[in-house]
């Protein structure tokens, strides 16, 4: 436990017969002593914890609080986040120093990221490889990971600047994993392993390394739930009669992204406008040229919601895309309830697990399972298809066979039709 205490140091007294105010810090026996920046005082200046019979004592005791303030909020939140765990009294001095010292705390930074510039080290690859990322969601993701790490290393008393491959053993790499699960879900600890593992390649082949711990390692997952719904699920919800406020949009929304095969929602809200009767743009996650047809049923919507530059206009009314859809998606789970009160709702939804990503995976599963599409065709029209120099020639080709069969899979879950 973290103990302070303010006393007048008198033993190194000034010409004047001065002594200076410092923060007298113990935990777990240890102890260190901290000069919170008051000019010196007099015995007869200090009585109570309070400065008293001084020119300026008002505008001391405000600053000595504010500054203890700063203190007892730093190690409040020690506690709850454990910043401070393993340090010493000495060590927690040298942090609240800086607390009170921006100069200082810049100073001390600009220290860690020179040392982190070092040979060998894990992290300042690590950030080279993620700012190598032009997708910011990518790179968002890579920082994610590289944060997780860095708790890691806070929380194991480890220096996360001098962190090198080599010290990410497989020993490393299952305290990690460990660490990870005690706040977040498994496949989420899978994703920052993943990140890890992709560093490591990076390196090996740029060759900064040679070590590589991830061949005796395996990256465990969690299985996920079906996201997707068959064409009888989808028939039901866009023939539902929606609830004003909104859930004629969300339906709207769902439905045209199905229509542009699964659409994914960034990809939504930045299209530009169609051109001869196709949607084409490059992928955000693979910046891959995509092309989709786009049939009646989905102009129609496009009409409803067209946007002044882009195709609709999601970012015209929400600058930030993804509280637009996260607004959809909770509208989209509630379809079919009874509302009550315009508030509270009673009932069963029609499908109360609907997600936007369910477009994607429910376009995919009715495709092959209820359609028998050939996989090929499927991996085409969601963009996973890889053009080699033969399909560079047969391109116009699969774009004809995406088309058919994005009419077929429309057909049969609109209208009930198989071909």
């Amino acid at each position: 436990m973290i103990r302070t205490r303010l006393y007048l140091d008198d033993r190194r007294e000034d010409k004047e017969g001065r002594g200076r105010l410092r923060l007298y810090i113990t935990k777990n026996g240890t102890s260190a002593m901290l000069s919170i920046g008051i000019p010196p005082l007099f015995k007869t200046q200090w009585q109570n914890g309070k400065v008293i019979n001084h020119s300026d004592s008002v505008l001391l005791n405000r600053l000595i609080s504010i500054k203890l303030g700063l203190i007892n909020r730093a190690i409040l939140e020690s506690a709850a986040t454990g910043s401070f765990a393993g340090l010493s009294a000495r060590e927690i001095a040298e942090k609240l120093k800086e607390l009170m010292d921006p100069d200082l705390a810049q100073k001390r930074k600009l220290e860690e990221e020179e040392k982190a510039l070092s040979e060998n080290s894990f992290i300042t690859y690590f950030i080279q490889f993620l700012n190598t990322k032009s997708n910011q969601g990518t790179k968002n993701l890579y920082q994610d990971t590289l944060k997780k790490i860095s708790s890691y290393c806070i929380a194991e008393g480890l220096d996360l600047h001098s962190l090198t491959f080599k010290d990410i053993t497989i020993t490393w790499l299952d305290s990690f994993e460990e660490f990870c699960l005690t706040t977040q879900k498994q496949n989420t600890a899978a994703r920052h392993l993943r990140d890890i593992r992709a560093v490591f390649n990076a390196a090996i082949d740029d060759g900064k390394t040679d070590f590589y711990p991830f061949r005796k390692f395996k990256i465990h997952y969690e299985e996920t739930v079906d996201k997707s719904y068959t064409a009888h699920d989808l028939r039901t919800l866009f023939s539902a009669h929606p609830y004003p406020g909104g859930e004629e949009e969300a339906i709207d929304i769902f439905k045209l992204m199905f229509c542009l095969i699964g659409i994914n929602s960034v990809d939504l809200a930045y299209a530009g406008k169609s051109v001869n009767g196709r949607l084409n743009y490059n992928r955000r996650k693979t910046h891959k040229l995509y092309s989709i047809k786009i049939e009646p049923e989905a102009r129609i919507i496009i009409e409803k919601y067209s946007g002044k530059e882009h195709l609709i206009n999601i970012l015209e009314r929400t600058p930030n895309y993804k509280t637009y859809f996260n607004r959809m998606g909770k509208t989209l789970r509630k379809i079919g309830l009874t509302r009550l009160n315009g508030k509270k709702s009673t009932g069963k939804a029609i499908l109360p697990d609907l997600c936007i990503g369910s477009a994607r995976t429910s376009w995919a599963t009715i495709a092959q399972q209820e359609l028998d599409i050939p996989r090929e065709v499927i991996a085409a029209a969601l963009g996973h298809h890889t053009v080699d120099v033969t399909d560079t020639y047969l391109r116009t080709d699969w774009k004809q066979k995406v088309d058919k069969a994005n009419r077929m899979v429309l057909d049969w879950v609109l209208y009930g039709k198989k071909k």
